[in-house]
């Protein structure tokens, strides 16, 4: 005797009727078995018939309805695995943004170094920009009009032959735009070591760089240099220029990591060489500042693009003065660019006067909108076409526009310095 077969719950009586009406009435389901039953588990709706040698086209269509359900769970499993996913990875961000919170804080509250964030940061982002396609970054007339700027400001100072070093060099960005004019050598560190083996792997990938390169992993900012370039004898000091591009910042953690900077900049560089870089405008974080009043506890502003968050309202406390030249911390967001990293205030006054002391002289500070309009009658015809479209605005001008024009044309200045004198050190 053949056992009876349930009706699976997703078949008609109909259908049912059709492919299993061959049993006698005795193996026959009852009205009341055939009633509609609430929708059991996948194993359930899987009481399929045993493979036979029945050849019938009941056989057939029964086949083929069980691959159809099978396909069906698969579907469902497949959504249940990818929610799943879904599920633990907001878990996990969740938790990656409470951790880097609490590192944020521990670093205002001056419990624990920069660097470590800074390395982590860096670290992560060359992993992430390796699985990303640049072409497709939504600041990408942003990073265009950046890169405008330092050609500009490269080709303005540095000399064929020149020897080049380059603090806090990241993915080697820039050595293009050096390969352009001519120089004979170009010394790069960085405190993070992915990205100065993707800068080793950017230059490998090069074409007609005849200068020689130097790639260094080192800390910049917090100790002698000469701990980092002690390993490579090839380096020729001292250098005709010092580059720091969207770093400085970093170094006025505290007063003595400043000084550790100009000091190594001033150590590095030859009588009449220039140091010249990228620092947020300090003149325009105050201008925006001072549009909170004291009772802003964590004073923020920002747009699609770029935010900034003050962890604290000091500022506003202290009658709108910074309590101190050094240490005010605020984190910096940028589209596909930085997470949320802490960032300090660089008071341009406090930055000249330092370099003074070292030995140099200021020569040029402009906000990136003004020296744009400066240099680009003499660049819009040497740029690239591709470089051309990046910076063209809706308006048919060159530029930046809309959100993207206060995160980079207002918020950043240029500066540089020139050599007058050598630094001697008391005792």
């Amino acid at each position: 005797m053949v056992a009876k077969i349930d009706k699976p719950v997703w078949m008609s009586q109909e259908d049912y009727d059709k492919q299993y009406g061959k049993f006698t009435k005795e193996n026959e389901p009852t009205e009341e078995e055939t009633a509609v039953k609430p929708s059991g588990t996948p194993k359930q709706a899987l009481s399929l018939p045993v493979e036979t040698n029945n050849t019938s086209s009941g056989s057939v269509g029964s086949n083929e309805s069980a691959e159809n359900l099978l396909k069906i769970q698969k579907r469902r499993h497949e959504r249940y695995d990818l929610q799943d996913r879904k599920r633990a990875l907001d878990k996990q961000k969740k938790r990656d943004e409470l951790f880097k919170r609490h590192e944020i804080e521990l670093t205002a509250n001056k419990t624990i170094n920069v660097d470590q964030l800074v390395r982590e940061h860096y670290n992560e982002r060359t992993v992430i920009s390796n699985k990303t396609r640049r072409y497709l970054s939504p600041i990408l007339k942003l990073r265009n009009f950046n890169n405008a700027i330092k050609y500009m400001l490269i080709e303005k100072y540095t000399n064929p032959g020149a020897v080049v070093l380059e603090l806090a060099c990241g993915k080697g960005g820039d050595l293009r735009k050096y390969g352009n004019v001519g120089i004979s050598q170009f010394i790069g560190i960085d405190i993070s070591n992915a990205s100065i083996q993707e800068a080793h792997q950017r230059y490998r990938s090069m074409r007609n760089l005849s200068y020689q390169v130097i790639l260094i992993t080192g800390d910049c900012f917090g100790e002698s240099l000469g701990v980092a370039v002690a390993p490579f004898p090839e380096c020729r000091f001292p250098c005709d220029i010092v580059s720091t591009q969207f770093c400085l910042h970093y170094a006025f953690e505290t007063e003595t990591k400043a000084r550790r900077a100009l000091l190594n900049v001033s150590k590095s560089l030859k009588i009449g060489g220039h140091f010249f870089g990228t620092i947020p405008d300090s003149e325009f974080i105050r201008y925006k500042l001072n549009k909170f009043g004291k009772d802003v506890e964590k004073p923020s502003w920002g747009n699609s693009i770029y935010k900034v968050t003050f962890e604290n309202n000091d500022y506003q406390k202290n009658d709108n003065e910074f309590p101190s030249p050094f240490g005010q911390m605020y984190t910096y967001w940028l589209e596909d660019a930085i997470d949320n990293v802490p960032e300090y205030v660089v008071p341009f006054e406090t930055l000249r006067s330092l370099a003074d002391e070292y030995g140099m002289e200021l020569e040029l500070q402009m906000p990136f909108n003004k020296f744009f309009v400066q240099e680009i009658p003499q660049w819009v015809n040497r740029f690239s076409p591709r470089m051309k479209e990046g910076l063209q605005r809706s308006d048919g001008k060159f530029g930046v526009e809309g959100d993207e024009k206060e995160a980079a044309s207002y918020f950043y200045t240029v500066f540089s310095f020139r050599k007058v004198k050598d630094y001697v050190e008391t005792a």
